[in-house]
C-alpha cells in the first residue's frame, strides 16, 4: 500500500478518537465512536490480521456502539425512554486549565513510552499505526482522567483499549503474530464485556435519577 494512504489510515482514527472525546454531544460523540471503530478494522485489515478487522467491526463498531446507544436511551426497545437534555450533552465544559493539568501527567507517561519504543528496532508492520497508538493511548487516558461523565468514561476507555492492542500488533514479530492475536482478541472479548456492564450501569443510574426527580416533583407538587 502507498505510504500517504498508510499515514492516512493511521491518523484518521487519531482525529476522530479525539471529536468523539472532545464533542459535548454526546449521540454525535457515540456515532463518532462507531465511524472510529470501522476506521481500526480497515487498520487491521491493511496490517494483514483479517479476523481482528472483522472482530473489530462487529465488537468494537455493532455491539459497542449498540450499548453507547443504549446507555443514552437509544434503541429498538419499546419502552426505552426519550433522551432527556442532560443526558444529551456533557454538563462539565472543557477549559484550558482543567485541560493542561491533566495533559502534563500523560504527556510525561508518552515520553517514556516514545523513548522506549524509538529503541527498539524497526517492525515489519507500519510504523505510522504504532505512532498511531501511542497517541490514541495519550487521548483515552487524558480524557478518562479530565472528564467525569461516565459515559465520555467508557469512550476513553475503549480507545485506549484500542490504542494499546495496535502498539502490541506492532511490536510483535513474526514468529509471534498468532500469540499477539490471540491476546488482542481476548482484549476485545473483555473490552466489550466491560462496555456492555458500563452501559447498563450507566442507563440505570440514570432511570433511579428520573425517578428521584419524579418523586421530588410529585413531593412538591403535594405539600
Amino acid at each position: 500500500m502507498p505510504p500517504l494512504v498508510d499515514v492516512l489510515l493511521a491518523t484518521l482514527p487519531v482525529f476522530l478518537a479525539a471529536f468523539a472525546l472532545l464533542d459535548r454531544h454526546l449521540v454525535r460523540a457515540c456515532s463518532l465512536f462507531v465511524l472510529f471503530a470501522l476506521v481500526v478494522a480497515l487498520n487491521w485489515w491493511q496490517l494483514g490480521f483479517i479476523w481482528l478487522a472483522l472482530l473489530e467491526t462487529l465488537l468494537g463498531a455493532a455491539l459497542t456502539g449498540a450499548f453507547l446507544f443504549h446507555a443514552l436511551g437509544i434503541g429498538p426497545a419499546r419502552r426505552a425512554p426519550p433522551v432527556r437534555r442532560s443526558h444529551g450533552q456533557d454538563p462539565l465544559p472543557l477549559t484550558w486549565r482543567r485541560g493542561l493539568v491533566h495533559l502534563m501527567p500523560v504527556l510525561a507517561l508518552l515520553g517514556m513510552l516514545a523513548a522506549a519504543l524509538a529503541s527498539l528496532p524497526a517492525s515489519d508492520t507500519s510504523p505510522a499505526a504504532r505512532w498511531s497508538g501511542l497517541v490514541l493511548v495519550g487521548l483515552g487516558l487524558w480524557v478518562f482522567n479530565l472528564k467525569a461523565h461516565l459515559l465520555r468514561r467508557l469512550l476513553a476507555f475503549n480507545i485506549t483499549g484500542t490504542g494499546i492492542f495496535l502498539l502490541l500488533m506492532t511490536l510483535v514479530g513474526e514468529a509471534g503474530t498468532a500469540a499477539g492475536q490471540a491476546l488482542v482478541i481476548t482484549g476485545l472479548v473483555v473490552a466489550w464485556l466491560g462496555t456492555v456492564l458500563g452501559a447498563l450501569l450507566i442507563r440505570r443510574l440514570g432511570a433511579l435519577a428520573t425517578h428521584h426527580e419524579s418523586t421530588l416533583i410529585n413531593d412538591g407538587q403535594a405539600s
